[in-house]
């Protein structure tokens, strides 16, 4: 491979500018593609075979006006809402009917006049109900005062000759006694319906907040930024009315940006180290254009290819997210070999092909660790998990083929303008001492033999104390960890959005007006054995909602019959939000009564809704991650013991990877779900994590943890094998390694950092995880941990069962720290 490696080395140095006119070829045809055939996020957080799914589907089938999924445009008025406010609403409901993908909306004030309408007929049949029972109680006597008159012994057969009249009027106190038994049962369930209708009621008391359902015929995750701008802009000119506009989360899912404010200032942080690191503007400038071009090639395609395939919000943004990582850290590895063999007195062309074929070999390695890590998120049974592990592995293939073909033509072009000025002064001495022919090119290997030099920094200081560094280091990691046994996963709400958006202030308006379960109703649908007429349904479903009920549900309602009486759907309202410990006990509470509830009504009920959506995935997703975690645990000791030839390294190396990863899980938990510094982070309300950031972290931190477990103890192989002993050989490979490391990991934590503050929420946590999970892995575990453990184990940590003699011992430097 290394061969293979060098040949293209070789040929995209002479060949330089026609491999970078092919990359700037592509990156433009990538962005035209973005932006005029992609479809932006089209996928929902679902999962094939899910029960909630299935209800859902079945749902829409019979009840189409009821639509797939559903959002909110809630509207408030300080005074109270004016009729010609009213008017405006009901003309812009009617418009709405008219966008595409819209399956029906319901005007708030109609919903309430049919509650005030419903209250009043009930009033009334309360009423005849007392004016049957009064005449039935005044018949009733009239009839015993005749019986009293007649003699007691008297047959029915004289009865009928005597009093004939007095017998049809007893037959017409049992007919009306069995009209007032079914008028009042009647009213009993048009009092339970009504009371029911009330808790669903689209308009506050208050009567400041009015609440505008809206169906689709899509999940909302699916549909396309037209549509929502159009449903925007229906009642956007509400506000023209003096009526304050909010829209729930499902409507505002803002994923028309991909890039933003902090994501460049992520970079401009990269710029900085890579300045400090290289010490010129040229070079430092070199990983992040080139990382950008990789990346940004990399993101338009799987921004365009939304136009085949469905993705969700978070896909693109991981995949630039990866992809600038990566991708700066890659192209600053084959920049640092580059600029050691000028600094060697090798040509530039020769320098291209060594560093294509050396760094660029861990290039291609850890690359390939990354994608299979990323493509294995398919094990989950999630596509849209599996989705957003090929985005990322696509942006990582892409990154890796730009690091070994477009980043040595740009250095084979550049030359010796990456060195700074003092270091162009050294090479040039170098050479006329070579010129000369009376010194050799300094040979690089020489100089790690200068042990002395290798015992300096931070290296030295975690050989000279390694049980002391490896305490410390285990201790933070293990602190950090504490958190991770309270973890608990959810999927966003409205509840998890920046404070200044209108889904949150959509949110917090619902919960303060009506209700925090009001966000998030639990759905039943309610399906009859034998259909019968209306009134029948309503009486089964809400005995249904009775049985159903539990001490976590505040309310509940029907909102929803089918054409043929058949089916209905009750909505259950939580005391709490659809993210609360509670809300997912009343789910899971209903599930286990769903079965003696369909026996004693004679029905089947089927649960949905985004809220049950939510736990089903979420605990799916649970269920998946020993899984996941047990296959990259066993693929890093594979490949970690191909590597390196070694038993214990692989060992270390994946205990390392568990502690760091299990402590970014702690952090997030900390902050996200306990609101630790949630200010700081812009956390609005600390709840559960989302639900497929532990599995992506796993995937995401064991490729980087791969790429700097092979920066670091490559060098320290290779010294080993040199002849050097297993105590120098630390110190020797931490002075070759640890620099590039350090300066991968401040730009990995720099860029990663930059997505705390996305702008898209569900994004933020990501972006944490992985900027605190790198910064673990790479300075307490990478470059602490791993050289002060190696330093304690010495020559077991090389134990290899397979290979009897794999280092040369003669002329052996001797340990001297």
């Amino acid at each position: 491979m290394t061969g293979a490696l060098r040949q293209i080395g070789h040929t995209v140095a002479n060949h330089a500018r026609a491999a970078i006119a092919l990359w700037l070829v592509l990156f433009v045809i990538a962005g035209a593609g973005a932006l005029t055939l992609a479809r932006g996020a089209t996928a929902s957080y679902t999962m094939p075979g899910a029960s909630f799914d299935a209800v859902r589907a079945d749902l829409q089938t019979k009840l189409p006006d009821n639509g797939v999924s559903s959002g909110y445009v809630v509207l408030e008025s300080a005074g109270g809402f004016t009729d010609e406010q009213k008017q405006a609403i009901a003309q812009a409901v009617d418009t709405s009917h008219q966008v595409e993908d819209v399956a029906g909306s319901v005007n708030p004030f109609e919903a309430a006049d049919a509650i005030a309408q419903a209250t009043t007929t009930l009033e009334n049949s309360k009423a005849q109900l007392d004016q049957l029972q009064a005449q039935i109680s005044q018949g009733q006597a009239k009839v015993d005062q005749a019986r009293a008159a007649l003699p007691t012994d008297i047959s029915q057969e004289e009865l009928k000759e005597l009093a004939p009249d007095l017998l049809a009027q007893e037959e017409s106190l049992k007919q009306a006694r069995i009209t007032l038994r079914a008028n009042k049962l009647k009213v009993d369930t048009g009092q339970r319906e009504l009371d029911a209708m009330a808790e669903a009621n689209l308009v506050s008391q208050d009567g400041t907040v009015a609440i505008v359902s809206v169906a689709f015929n899509k999940d909302t995750n699916s549909l396309t930024p037209e549509v929502r701008q159009k449903v925007f802009e229906t009642f956007k000119a509400l506000e023209d009315k003096g009526i304050t506009v909010n829209y729930s989360y499902e409507l505002d899912q803002d994923v028309s940006k991909v890039f933003g404010a902090s994501e460049a200032i992520g970079l401009a942080v990269a710029f900085v180290v890579l300045l400090i690191t290289l010490g010129t503007v040229v070079a430092a400038g070199l990983p992040l254009v080139l990382a950008l071009i990789g990346a940004g090639t990399a993101v338009a395609l799987v921004y365009t290819s939304t136009a085949f395939i469905g993705m969700t919000a978070t896909d693109p943004v991981l995949a630039l997210m990866l992809g600038l990582g990566i991708g700066i850290d890659y192209a600053l590895l084959i920049l640092h070999r580059f600029r050691e063999e000028l600094m060697d007195g090798v040509d530039v062309r020769e320098a291209v092909a060594i560093a294509n074929s050396t760094a660029g070999h861990s290039v291609l390695f850890a690359g390939m660790t990354n994608i299979v890590a990323l493509s294995a998120l398919f094990l989950t049974g999630l596509p849209f998990l599996a989705v957003m592990g090929f985005a990322g592995a696509f942006s990582v293939a892409l990154v890796v083929a730009s690091s070994l073909t477009l980043v040595p033509a740009v250095l084979s072009l550049l030359g010796t303008k990456v060195l700074t000025k003092k270091q162009q002064e050294e090479r040039r001495k170098d050479l006329h001492r070579i010129s000369d022919k009376t010194h050799k090119p300094r040979n690089r290997r020489e100089a790690f033999a200068e042990i002395e030099a290798a015992y300096k920094g931070w290296g030295g200081f975690v050989t000279r104390h390694p049980i002391t560094m490896t305490l410390v280091s285990v201790a933070i990691l293990i602190l950090a960890i504490i958190p991770t046994s309270s973890l608990r996963l959810g999927l966003p709400d409205g509840s998890y959005q920046a404070s200044d958006s209108t889904s949150y202030r959509a949110y917090q308006t619902i919960s303060d007006k009506f209700g925090e379960g009001f966000n998030g109703p639990i759905l039943a649908g309610v399906t009859l054995s034998v259909p019968g007429d209306q009134e029948h349904l309503r009486l089964v479903a809400l005995n249904v909602a009775g049985k159903l009920n539990n001490k976590d549900i505040e309310s509940v309602a029907i909102v929803g019959m089918s054409e043929d009486n058949a089916t209905a759907v009750l909505a259950f309202f939580p005391k709490e939000g659809p993210s609360a410990q509670s809300t997912q006990d009343a789910v899971h509470a209903m599930l286990d009564k769903v079965e003696p509830a369909e026996k004693a009504t004679a029905t089947s009920i089927g649960l949905t809704g985004q809220t049950v959506a939510n736990i089903e995935i979420s605990e799916q997703i649970s269920t998946s991650i020993p899984l996941y975690l047990s296959v990259v645990i066993l693929l890093c000791l594979i490949l970690m013991a191909l590597v390196f030839r070694s038993i214990i390294v692989p060992v270390m190396a994946t205990i390392g990877f568990l502690l760091s990863t299990l402590a970014s899980f702690g952090a997030v938990v900390a902050v996200y779900q306990w609101g630790w510094m949630g200010d700081l982070f812009g956390v609005t309300q600390p709840g559960p994590i989302l639900a497929f950031l532990p599995i992506l972290l796993i995937g995401i931190l064991f490729g980087l943890s791969v790429d700097y477990q092979i920066f670091i103890v490559s060098g320290m192989r290779d010294a080993y094998r040199k002849g050097h002993t297993a105590l120098d050989a630390v110190a020797i490979g931490y002075k070759q390694g640890g620099g590039v490391v350090t300066a991968c990991g401040v730009i990995m934590v720099a860029v990663f950092a930059s997505f705390v503050f996305s702008h898209l929420t569900a994004v933020r946590p990501i972006g944490f995880a992985l900027a605190l999970g790198v910064a673990m892995d790479a300075f307490l575990i990478r470059t602490t941990f791993i050289p002060a453990t190696m330093y304690l184990l010495g020559d077991v940590a090389w134990w290899w069962p397979f290979e009897k003699k794999n280092r040369k011992t003669e002329d052996a430097p001797k340990h001297i720290a």
